[in-house]
């Protein structure tokens, strides 16, 4: 039920292209999308998706032990909503050290550093996953909106 997902100052929801037939059936048949907030305090900017209403129509619950108790905004309409696709940018070695009480790991200043360099030349919306020990840094290759984005891709319909 998660997805990687940003809320930009202009008010869309921007969805990646594995999510967008999801959520325009939420859209259409269970009174939109829920966006949950984070109250883990070494994820804030996580996010979470589901539909406002179940299957049985009974309102959904926090996805997560860590969403908040009710959603931060709740989207009704597929014009609310843009489809980004994104292509990998660029992989950087990272090197790890132990967090302050032991418990978590981090990146050492030096792979900070390296991974916030690349990030600014990927450009605006750039993001980055960990795989072993490579930060991978994806790009924005393209943005529509989400009606355009379906007319462009019946199959995703499909699924």
């Amino acid at each position: 039920m998660s997805a990687d997902i940003c809320v930009p100052a202009a008010g869309m929801l921007e969805v990646g292209a594995r999510d967008a037939a999801k959520v325009e059936r939420w859209i259409a048949e269970c009174g939109g999308v829920a966006v949950w907030g984070c109250l883990d305090m070494a994820d804030p900017g996580r996010q979470f998706l589901t539909p406002v209403h179940l299957t049985d129509g009974s309102p959904a619950r926090p996805p997560h032990w860590s969403a908040s108790d009710r959603p931060e905004r709740v989207v009704t309409g597929v014009s609310q909503v843009e489809v980004v696709e994104r292509r990998e940018a660029r992989r950087l070695r990272i090197a790890v050290r132990r967090g302050a009480y032991g418990l978590r790991l981090k990146l050492t200043d030096a792979s900070s550093a390296r991974l916030r360099r690349a990030l600014e030349c990927a450009g605006e919306g750039s993001t980055y996953a960990f795989e072993g020990n490579e930060a991978v840094v994806y790009a924005v290759e393209r943005r529509m909106p989400l009606a355009e984005w379906l007319a462009a891709h019946p199959e995703a319909r499909a699924v």
